[in-house]
């Protein structure tokens, strides 16, 4: 596998393209962005015509160690072995989610699926429905990571790109196939969880009304003091675990307020009758979480992976503030500084459970992906 990475800012030209990959002789781009690349995607249109393109826009974008703003990022893949096919799907408002995700794993299956790379949109996706899609089609394949376009604290709107440009309702999946390919990942967030416990008890979809009977945007604006004049960015530094005795608990973050309505709106579902509880960071959980994710990725890896996406959570990054590299520094310290790292803090960070578990939608989480191309297929 050959990577080559690549950065606009606000006033660069287009770079130039690395020797080693020269015009079409690429398998995949991934672009992240928070600024329009509209004229970067047209650039990628003449140099790569048939390679294909996705990504999204973003709260931050990664690259290396380092968090950047106002930019740009390009990660420019070719394979040895690996095939891979791209297939976008139009989601049909939020209620269309998981029948978008249905879609998209139905395009895809195939006997030599490796792994999935999903995009979505941020604010007119249902990222848990997408999410259970993916999981009724493909089960018990759970092979499947990617992330939840975003848009910084403002929560206005979101993009999906691709090779025909921007697209404010749809979903983007990227299947991996062969046996020479190999794809490890990791998950975990370091939130700490506070006050009591609460049932879910009026809720729909999205929408959380009532905990314990309670107005749930009453209670948030009691616990956020002087925080909650800024809802719904603020709700990032107070997220909600979600749990049921059945199933592993899920953090969900704050993505809007429906204030006629007085509910809080999540990018997953929130089931009536489970518990709610809010969580508080503490910066030194967070990295310590950063560390936790990068150990499962090397415990999988029996050698230094090709490359590496990293999808955090905007909620980390609102924490964090100036520290935001030390998780970052995190995957560097425990895997190799060489390896070639893009990606993105996002409005939702798709994985299985630490690691290997059923695949899921989380929030306030670091997620990790690396890729690892054999020379010989050991499965073969």
């Amino acid at each position: 596998m050959q990577v080559s990475q690549h950065i606009w800012d606000t006033t660069s030209v287009p770079p130039q393209w690395s020797p080693a990959l020269t015009e079409g002789q690429a398998d995949l781009l991934l672009l992240f962005a928070s600024v329009d690349p509209a004229a970067a995607i047209s650039t990628l249109q003449q140099h790569f015509p048939e390679t294909p393109l996705c990504g999204c826009s973003a709260s931050g974008e990664i690259h290396q160690q380092r968090v950047i703003d106002n930019s740009i990022t390009l990660t420019v893949i070719r394979f040895a072995h690996t095939r891979i096919r791209l297939v976008t799907e139009c989601v049909d408002g939020i209620e269309g989610s998981r029948q978008a995700g249905i879609r998209v794993a139905q395009q895809l299956q195939q006997d030599d699926l490796i792994h999935i790379l999903v995009f979505a949109n941020g604010l007119s996706v249902n990222g848990s429905q997408l999410v259970a899609g993916l999981n009724q089609q493909l089960a018990p394949f759970n092979h499947i990571s990617g992330g939840i376009a975003a848009d910084g604290e403002r929560f206005k709107q979101t993009w999906l790109y691709t090779s025909d440009g921007r697209f404010s309702h749809h979903v983007c999946g990227i299947g991996f196939y062969g046996q020479h390919l190999s794809v490890s990942c990791g998950s975990y967030g370091g939130w700490d969880p506070f006050g009591p416990k609460r049932r879910i008890t009026r809720a729909r979809g999205n929408r959380l009304y009532e905990l314990d009977d309670i107005c749930a945007l009453d209670l948030y604006e009691k616990y956020l003091g002087h925080y909650a004049d800024q809802l719904p960015a603020s709700g990032l530094r107070f997220p909600l675990l979600i749990s049921a005795a059945d199933n592993d608990p899920v953090v969900c973050s704050v993505l809007g307020i429906d204030w006629q309505e007085r509910c809080l709106l999540f990018g997953a579902d929130i089931p009536e009758q489970h518990f709610a509880q809010l969580m508080r960071a503490n910066v030194d959980r967070l990295i310590d979480g950063a560390h936790t994710a990068c150990q499962q990725v090397s415990q999988q890896n029996q050698a230094t992976p090709d490359f590496a996406l990293l999808v955090s959570c905007v909620g980390r990054r609102v924490v964090m503030q100036q520290l935001i590299d030390e998780e970052l520094e995190a995957f560097s310290e425990t895997l190799g500084a060489d390896i070639p790292v893009c990606g993105f803090y996002s409005y939702g960070e798709i994985a299985p459970n630490r690691g290997v578990g059923k695949c899921n939608l989380h929030n306030q989480t670091l997620t990790i992906t690396t890729f690892t191309e054999r020379t010989a297929c050991t499965d073969c």
